[in-house]
């Protein structure tokens, strides 16, 4: 069975990434990244009980915050550097172009990655590694399911979603 639906609810969020990158995540840092911190495709209030759901690059900002946090950087720097560059990485994303995020200090660039580490970057993430295996995880989790909890459960195929 193939859903339409490439959108995962937050228990399979967190399960998924803490999969792929091999240590525990947590529902609150999911949450805290995504909908406290506003970089979710889709961070609004959601009326009558509707399960949000998230998508591919959400999925991915989680992935690069615990990535980030892997390589020693702080919480807090990690809220920042995400915050100002979200839609740089968005767009890195969507091109698949090899970039790498460079942070120096708590400034943070896009770098390309062909070129190697700077000497001056105390964190070098390839954009790629990130989004390694990502669509298919997604997709393999999407079509293991039929159905979604929106305060009864409905048809994956008749969930209502505002964003990709």
């Amino acid at each position: 069975m193939s859903s339409s639906l490439r959108a995962l609810t937050l228990q399979e969020t967190t399960a998924l990434v803490s999969r792929l990158a091999g240590r525990t995540c947590s529902e609150r840092r999911v949450r805290y990244l995504l909908i406290a911190g506003g970089l979710g495709t889709d961070a609004h209030r959601r009326p009558h009980g509707r399960t949000r759901l998230y998508g591919v690059l959400d999925v991915a900002l989680v992935r690069l915050a615990l990535a980030m946090q892997e390589h020693g950087a702080s919480p807090w720097l990690t809220r920042v550097v995400l915050t100002y560059l979200r839609n740089d990485l968005v767009r890195a994303w969507n091109a698949a172009a090899p970039l790498a995020l460079a942070v120096r200090g708590v400034q943070a660039t896009l770098e390309p990655a062909l070129k190697g580490r700077p000497p001056w970057a105390t964190l070098w993430i390839p954009l790629r590694e990130i989004w390694r295996e990502l669509d298919a995880a997604v997709q393999r989790t999407c079509d293991a399911r039929a159905e979604v909890w929106m305060y009864r459960l409905v048809k994956v195929r008749a969930v209502p979603r505002n964003t990709t």
